[in-house]
């Protein structure tokens, strides 16, 4: 095992792995964020937080 190279992490991955992993990122990161930019999404938001049977604590 010494002898054998070891394999870097985007070698192993490939071109997939970029890929893959920049969608995650844009689909559980950008994309959310970008909503909460949107006034429509930002007053749907308050109009469902107000007929929540429960209080979150530092909205509204």
């Amino acid at each position: 095992m010494p002898n054998q190279e070891k394999e870097s992490l985007l070698k192993k991955s490939g071109k997939w792995g970029a890929l893959i992993g920049l969608a995650w990122i844009s689909i559980n990161i950008i994309v959310p964020l970008a909503l909460l930019r949107i006034p429509a999404v930002q007053k749907y938001l308050v109009a469902l937080e107000s007929k929540l049977p429960f209080q979150i604590p530092g909205i509204g």
